[in-house]
C-alpha cells in the first residue's frame, strides 16, 4: 500500500483525496479548516471509513499522520502474510 494525495479538482477546493497507488482507490479524505468565522482552522484527515480519524493544525503533521497509517497498515499485512506462510 502506498497512499498520495491529489486534490480532487485543481487546487480549487478545500479538499483532498488520498488514495492508494497500488490499488487505484480513493481511501479518505484530508480537508483544510480554512479561515473564517465558520472554520475550524484545522485539517480534518478521514481514512478508510473514519476507521483512521483525527484533526490536526499543521499540514506537515497531516502527511506524518497519513503515512504513520500506511506504515502500521503495511505492518499489519507483512505480518498476516508471514503467518499464513507458516502454516
Amino acid at each position: 500500500m502506498r497512499l498520495n494525495f491529489k486534490h480532487s479538482d485543481g487546487f480549487r477546493s478545500d479538499c483532498m483525496l488520498v488514495l492508494d497507488e497500488d490499488t487505484g482507490k480513493e481511501v479518505g479524505t484530508i480537508r483544510l479548516g480554512g479561515t473564517g468565522v465558520e472554520s475550524s482552522g484545522g485539517i480534518d484527515i478521514w481514512l478508510f471509513d473514519g476507521r483512521y480519524q483525527t484533526r490536526v493544525e499543521r499540514y506537515d503533521t497531516a502527511v506524518g499522520f497519513v503515512l504513520g497509517v500506511e506504515s502500521v497498515l503495511n505492518h499489519r499485512e507483512d505480518l498476516q502474510l508471514a503467518v499464513a506462510n507458516a502454516a
